[in-house]
């Protein structure tokens, strides 16, 4: 008997739905080709998380490197939550324009893109002080092990 002989029309079609729309996500990872809206979103959203990630490990490797010093520790964390709380308002606020349009969540992880770029240069600035510089609140690298 037929591996799909036993299943009744309405399984066969949810069996090929399913294939189908697991199949969908990855016509859309050709984020360079992309010109509808709803692949504009999905890659806007994409770029997003890659960034947001990276911005997490940076984080996790300042804290790691803050462990020692709870009071800088505390002001590490309380900055990054302020920050996440500008990122968010300034991101609605920018896609705000866009408001109820098919575009609007693509400007929107844009704005998260772009804000969280700029925080990973500023986090990378700590993460890369010099030994000696007195102005850096994140201890370089080398020093952590004193």
């Amino acid at each position: 008997m037929p591996p799909f002989a036993s299943l009744g029309p309405a399984s066969i079609l949810l069996l090929t739905l399913g294939l189908t729309l697991t199949a969908a996500p990855a016509r859309a990872l050709d984020c360079e080709a992309a010109q509808d809206q709803a692949s504009l979103n999905f890659c806007a959203g994409r770029a997003y998380s890659e960034v947001d990630h990276k911005l997490n490990d940076l984080y996790r490797t300042l804290k790691d490197r803050l462990a020692g010093d709870h009071d800088r520790l505390a002001r590490l964390v309380s900055a990054q939550r302020a920050w996440i709380a500008f990122r968010d308002a300034e991101c609605d606020f920018v896609a705000s324009a866009t408001e109820g349009g098919s575009v609007q969540s693509m400007v929107h992880a844009d704005c998260l893109r772009t804000e969280t770029e700029q925080r990973i240069e500023h986090l990378e600035s700590y993460a890369n002080c010099e030994e000696g510089d007195l102005s850096c609140p994140v201890p370089a690298a080398a020093s952590q092990a004193n």
